[in-house]
């Protein structure tokens, strides 16, 4: 049992009182090299943590004989090649992050067996091919992220009725068709949905858990569904860089907990409703580069906002600024400019130092007066 007091090894007494390594723990050690296939004899070892190194080459094959494995962490390596069949015998397994490397081709079919995983995280990587339909034989998974590669295909519908999904990131691929419902995944509380080529309405999507939903940079069209207005601890909605039409879904006042609105670059128009006045939380309202028409004077009861971008749209009449928009100490990008507004920008507004501040001021005599704007238009 001499090795079971190397650096990184740890060993387990078994049921016969015979001492077997357990696990090797050799994160950020400044490993460089492959992995050699002798791993494979190991046949006790329960965890391999190799995080942060220099590893490169492909994950050796020997690692399928390892069936009592429940934890690999090859993360933030340089690891290459294809995943082949190599993973599909670790029935075991609950803990996979293999992020962060060079690993390419599909993810493949067999990964439906791993019934026990509980996280999957493939993250910035080169996979390609179609999205793992077999993922939806996990019945334990909370946790799939594949973010950040090139992985294609269509989503298929039954990914939304899995009811232990807790985090979903597949943002930054290949992704097309139509996002399918998550009206039964009630543990979800973050889908990131963004930077992929997604058609179709945006459809409803329900977890009494969900904080955060990112669609942007896709080709959604439609209105927004007024079932948004159901995810009560929604902190982040973000759309933008879609085609979505039509007004602001009224839902979206009860979303209590919301901090962040992004629905800039899409074909949104109507009036800004007043109602996101009852929004407490609310620190980002980002709407700009939209065909919004009048201009939501209510923004100055509103102390905790950050954020406001409402430029390039047709936001018409005068700028209505009252005294209380003095009072809006956290506000540090204030942006109307690029619409179809007249009038002043007071000098309390002068007063908050803002990072942005833009308007129509150019021109004599300026469509919007501003003394104090970091820009004009």
């Amino acid at each position: 049992g001499h090795e079971c007091k190397w650096h990184g090894v740890g060993c387990d007494e078994d049921d016969d009182g015979r001492v077997a390594v357990t696990y090797i723990d050799l994160n950020s050690n400044g490993l460089v090299g492959q992995i050699p296939q002798e791993i494979g004899h190991v046949h006790s070892l329960t965890q391999i943590m190799m995080w942060g190194n220099s590893l490169h080459g492909p994950i050796p094959s020997s690692l399928s004989r390892l069936t009592q494995l429940h934890t690999l962490y090859l993360d933030k390596n340089e690891l290459d090649g294809e995943l082949a069949d190599t993973l599909d015998s670790l029935t075991n397994l609950k803990h996979l992050d293999l992020s962060d490397n060079m690993f390419r081709g599909h993810i493949p079919h067999g990964i439906g067996n791993l019934l026990a995983l509980r996280d999957m995280r493939l993250s910035n990587n080169f996979f390609s091919g179609s999205f793992p339909v077999s993922i939806i034989s996990l019945s334990n998974l909370e946790t799939l992220l594949i973010n950040n590669n090139s992985i294609g295909g269509t989503m298929p519908s039954l990914l939304g009725k899995m009811k232990s999904l807790i985090t979903i990131r597949v943002h930054d691929n290949d992704m097309k068709g139509k996002i399918p419902s998550f009206e039964s995944a009630g543990s979800l509380e973050e889908i990131h949905l963004d930077s992929n080529f997604f058609t179709g309405n945006i459809p409803d999507i329900y977890s009494k858990r969900l904080r955060d939903l990112y669609l942007g940079n896709n080709a959604l069209t439609g209105e927004i569904p007024n079932s948004v207005g159901l995810n009560e601890n929604l902190e982040i909605l973000s759309a933008q860089a879609n085609k979505l039409s039509g007004t602001i879904a009224s839902s979206i006042s009860k979303l209590s907990a919301l901090q962040v609105l992004d629905l800039s670059y899409n074909e949104l128009s109507g009036l800004i409703s007043d109602e996101l006045s009852y929004l407490p939380e609310l620190r980002e309202i980002r709407l700009n580069h939209n065909r919004f028409s009048g201009f939501p004077k209510w923004i100055s009861n509103m102390r905790q906002l950050k954020v406001v971008l409402l430029n390039n749209n047709l936001l018409d009449g005068k700028v209505e600024l009252p005294l209380e928009f003095a009072d809006l100490l956290n506000l540090e990008q204030f942006a109307i400019d690029n619409n179809d507004l007249t009038g002043e920008i007071p000098d309390f507004v002068c007063d908050l130092v803002l990072d942005v501040l833009t308007a129509d001021c150019f021109g004599t005599p300026p469509r919007v007066g501003c003394t104090c704007c970091s820009k004009c238009f």
